[in-house]
């Protein structure tokens, strides 16, 4: 006869059991088509049995939201480690092609954390800020590096930007891991607007009809990146 499973064990299970059917709403409905009765229909329990776990709806919406931004962060860190000692270019690369790729392998996801807002759902920034930081503090230890190596060479200097950007960069008081002089944070910043608009542009199927090959685009575009920060081809 096999043992019973320890109520701790059972209870992880069911709230992993509760996100899953939330992200299954998600990817029906949109990010705000999440329903906690009907996360309970869907279970064949009681909705009050969910408030043992999650006591309100923005509670459910938080831990996915973690859950989001951890998943992806991993992915780009193991993406950027995996390449180990070599130039700043190679983990750069790979953790920009890892944000891509694990998009398109989540998009209910990314769009929670990064497009659609939900309807009177306030994220505690306490929470949700330094998670959001997290899966470019691997690209951003790249460039910082290069700076300090003297390989990352930017086509512009801090003096070029405008005083209100520069004044907040300098304010905004990052962990320690991402302690990057305001050229190379702005670098980060705007590389990533970059990147992150042809990934929304893809998911959406807009690029797809005027441009064919998505993945190939996205590359080269990482790779003319990296070379307009100084990084060699190889």
């Amino acid at each position: 006869m096999s043992p019973r499973p320890r109520l701790e064990d059972a209870h992880a299970d069911l709230a992993t059991k509760i996100k899953v059917v939330a992200r299954q709403q998600m990817a029906e409905h949109g990010t705000a088509g999440i329903s906690l009765r009907g996360i309970a229909r869907a279970l064949g329990i009681t909705a009050p049995a969910i408030y043992n776990y999650y006591p309100r709806l923005d509670d459910l919406i938080t831990a996915l939201i973690v859950d989001a931004y951890t998943d992806i962060a991993d992915r780009m860190d193991a993406a950027v480690a995996s390449v180990g000692a070599g130039p700043w270019r190679d983990g750069f690369v790979a953790g920009a092609l890892t944000y891509r790729a694990w998009a398109l392998e989540h998009p209910v996801e990314f769009q929670l954390i990064y497009g659609n807002p939900i309807p009177g759902y306030v994220a505690p920034t306490e929470v949700t800020q330094p998670l959001a930081r997290r899966p470019f503090a691997a690209m951003g230890n790249q460039l910082i590096q290069a700076w300090m190596d003297g390989e990352l060479h930017l086509p512009f200097s801090t003096a070029d930007l405008p005083e209100s950007i520069v004044r907040h960069l300098e304010s905004l008081g990052l962990p320690g891991d991402l302690s990057i002089p305001v050229a190379p944070l702005y670098a980060l910043i705007t590389g990533w607007a970059r990147l992150h608009g042809l990934v929304m542009l893809e998911l959406f199927h807009h690029l797809q009809p005027l441009l064919g090959d998505t993945e190939a685009l996205y590359r080269h575009e990482v790779e003319v990146m990296a070379g307009e920060f100084g990084g060699d081809h190889h």
